[in-house]
């Protein structure tokens, strides 16, 4: 279903192993406006994010004015250490209107409004939205793909329909977020924690919808989705996930789920006979979606010490480069 190129992963991660080490560790270095009615440095994102030095190691901050910005933005491997700051989901937005067209030589990445490779992002207060009608023509069309290590979102909004979020690969942490889909609408082979995220389906003609479709695909692959805090709602019914990888891993963790989740909660999707590999659980949840008396007989029960491994910041972040990053 998903053409994701897998040689971005071997890109990204070439790159990761020569990544700069940042001086003076969260101090900002510059700071460069974005403003389309001129009155800033640049009036254009990505002119802007072009204008950072390769393989920079001082903080820059790339800040954007209130509005609607229509381009799609691409942070290059070779642009480490961005914060990309906006002025509230609910004023500043980038988007975009494009799809997957394999037969014309698009695939997911290539249709994204928003696209980082770069280690060491940090994104605050933007809507991301891509504008292709999903709601007719369901198909991938990404709002934004991070595919950088040590990237951390704050406060931003992810609005599509299908693969809305590709959380594609690196250790990434979303804290109080908004991400809005149908279905696979959180997918990828991230490790990643997302806290205190309202996580909401939209209307669709295809029912059911899949909020997950994460690809672990290995015993000692070290990825997961690990939802801690948050809250599923919205007004199309859904299944938590699918399983994308044969060792696909997804975990909620005292998250209010509303009524619209299927009782059986998951789907095994096309990795028949691996359920034993597969880790999906359910922990302390809470709301009308939480009962797990219809779930799938596959599903895991984890020992407190397993969930402490998951829920706990040190599964993304046993170094400290959060607290390194500009704070939010």
């Amino acid at each position: 279903m998903k053409c994701l190129l897998f040689f971005f992963l071997i890109t990204v991660l070439s790159t990761s192993l020569h990544a700069p080490v940042a001086t003076g560790a969260a101090s900002i270095g510059k700071t460069i406006v974005v403003n389309p009615s001129g009155t800033g440095d640049f009036r254009s994102i990505q002119e802007a994010i072009d204008s950072v030095p390769d393989f920079n190691n001082q903080w820059v901050k790339i800040h954007l004015a209130s509005g609607v910005y229509r381009e799609k933005v691409v942070i290059g491997a070779s642009k480490t250490y961005i914060l990309l700051e906006g002025e509230g989901a609910q004023k500043t937005s980038i988007e975009w209107g494009d799809y997957a067209k394999d037969s014309a030589g698009h695939d997911t990445a290539s249709c994204a409004t928003f696209t980082s490779y770069a280690s060491n992002i940090v994104v605050a207060g933007i809507t991301f939205k891509n504008t292709y009608d999903g709601y007719n023509h369901m198909t991938q069309a990404v709002a934004a793909l991070i595919s950088g290590d040590k990237s951390s979102v704050y406060s931003c909004s992810f609005i599509g329909y299908q693969d809305t979020l590709a959380d594609l690969f690196g250790r990434h942490y979303f804290k109080g977020c908004y991400i809005q889909g149908v279905t696979d609408f959180i997918f990828g082979f991230g490790q990643s924690i997302y806290e205190g995220c309202t996580i909401s389906t939209a209307n669709s003609v295809e029912r059911p919808g899949f909020v997950t479709a994460q690809g672990r695909g290995a015993a000692n692959d070290t990825s997961g989705f690990v939802f801690k805090w948050c809250n599923v709602t919205g007004p199309q019914s859904t299944y938590l996930g699918r399983a994308w990888g044969r060792f696909s891993r997804v975990i909620f963790y005292k998250t209010f789920m509303s009524d619209i989740i299927i009782p059986e909660g998951w789907s095994i999707w096309n990795s028949h006979g691996y359920e034993n590999e597969i880790t999906y659980a359910e922990s302390e949840c809470t709301g009308p979606g939480s009962n797990q008396s219809g779930r799938v007989k596959w599903k895991k029960a984890l020992t407190n010490d397993e969930l402490r491994t998951f829920t706990d910041i040190s599964y993304i972040d046993n170094e400290g480069w959060l607290s390194k990053q500009p704070q939010y």
